[in-house]
């Protein structure tokens, strides 16, 4: 069983208040509990008159909207996991830099529910009940190995505002309102931890390896080396999303890609080096109507994500040599990663290496749709690469 780690102090205080409405719940989750049923958690300072309870909820801010909740795991597919709550209010106003202030209503302790539109999508500060209903049915697609190997953060129930938060989310907006009169939403979420790729929280694999390896127990070359493994094998999943997802839609086919999001900000890492997509409703499905744009969407979300990927492999090979005391060359650290990728790519299906070239190329087959091969640069070699 994996530990759940979270990093950070945990220095905000939630407060339950009971649920006034329906909660959108996927049916993969329904027998999920965290211990929040039919409660929602709000800021202290603005739920402290409206609820009876007493002792607050201890969180650990998670990004703007989100806050992750130590003290409560969930065991799930053979891992354990924190408690996160997402759409809890905003942090900092959209065009501001210091504490929440909206003209002509003064400043506003800590985080503050808003009707600002945010891409069209979502309220600035929650969320909405189109976002969720998504974010329900991708949830729905996962399982233990995540969907077809690419491992997303499930959500397991959201939940309507109350109505005395969305009165005044309603009078609260800078320049746009989000359309549509609907409830806001808040949701709960499972996360293996709350440290993010490079961006959105105070330890990230990007900036804090050395802590972040430290915090997981990875202490040694061969638990390094299996945390690497399981970073590359769950990471050339996220590059491949397309492959993987591909399915008949009526007459066309169709496939899962990436909206306004980028793994550095919105991927957490696990204690065992496997990448989990935090932020579900910045996926889409869209349609792949010819072979070469089924085969061109392949390349474009494996190219767009690649340096994220390879940046995080990046600081872990650093961790690796420093514990070696050795710096290799630039030619033998890329040997060194392709050695890597035949053994952490092993036996998948959507993905097989082949060397052409001067190089390494990636031969990904999608499960389904117009186009059988895509092959996508991953590696160059040059003369010294031996």
């Amino acid at each position: 069983m994996d530990r759940a780690i979270a990093m950070g102090r945990a220095d905000e205080e939630l407060l339950p208040v009971p649920c006034e409405g329906e909660a959108i719940v996927p049916r993969n989750m329904a027998r999920v509990r965290t211990g929040l049923e039919g409660r929602l958690l709000l800021p202290y300072a603005l739920a402290a008159g409206r609820t009876r309870a007493r002792k607050p909820v201890r969180a650990i801010p998670d990004g703007n909207r989100s806050a992750v909740l130590p003290d409560r795991r969930v065991e799930l597919w053979g891992r354990r996991f924190l408690v996160g709550v997402k759409g809890v209010g905003a942090r900092v106003g959209l065009y501001e830099e210091g504490p929440l202030a909206f003209t002509g209503m003064g400043a506003l302790k800590g985080r503050a529910f808003t009707s600002e539109s945010w891409f069209g999508e979502n309220p600035w500060g929650a969320l909405s009940g189109r976002a969720c209903a998504e974010d329900a049915a991708v949830t729905q697609l996962c399982g233990p190995d995540g969907i077809e190997g690419f491992h997303a953060c499930p959500v397991v129930s959201a939940s309507p505002l109350p109505g005395w938060v969305m009165r005044g989310a309603r009078e609260r907006y800078w320049y746009r309102r989000l359309d549509g009169g609907g409830p806001f939403y808040q949701q709960l979420r499972l996360m293996p931890s709350n440290v993010r790729l490079y961006h959105e929280s105070e330890s990230t694999l990007g900036r804090s390896t050395a802590a972040m390896l430290d915090a997981f127990g990875v202490g040694d070359g061969e638990a390094l080396d299996e945390f690497i493994d399981n970073y590359l094998r769950s990471g050339m999943a996220t590059l491949t999303l397309a492959a993987r997802t591909a399915r008949r839609a009526g007459r066309i086919w169709r496939a899962m890609d990436y909206s306004d999001v980028w793994l550095d900000k919105d991927s957490v890492v696990a204690p065992d080096g496997t990448l989990f997509f935090a932020d579900l409703e910045g996926l889409e499905w869209v349609p792949l109507h010819t072979a070469k744009e089924a085969a061109s969407r392949v390349r474009r979300q494996f190219d767009r994500n690649y340096y994220e990927l390879m940046y995080g492999l990046d600081r872990l090979l650093g961790e690796r040599e420093a514990m070696t005391g050795q710096a290799p060359s630039w030619g033998a650290r890329r040997r060194s990663v392709a050695a890597r990728l035949e053994l952490a790519l092993a036996g998948d299906r959507y993905i097989s290496l082949e060397e052409a070239r001067a190089g390494l190329d990636a031969v990904v087959r999608p499960g389904a749709g117009p186009a059988r091969e895509v092959t996508v640069r991953v590696l160059d070699f040059g003369e010294g690469d031996r």
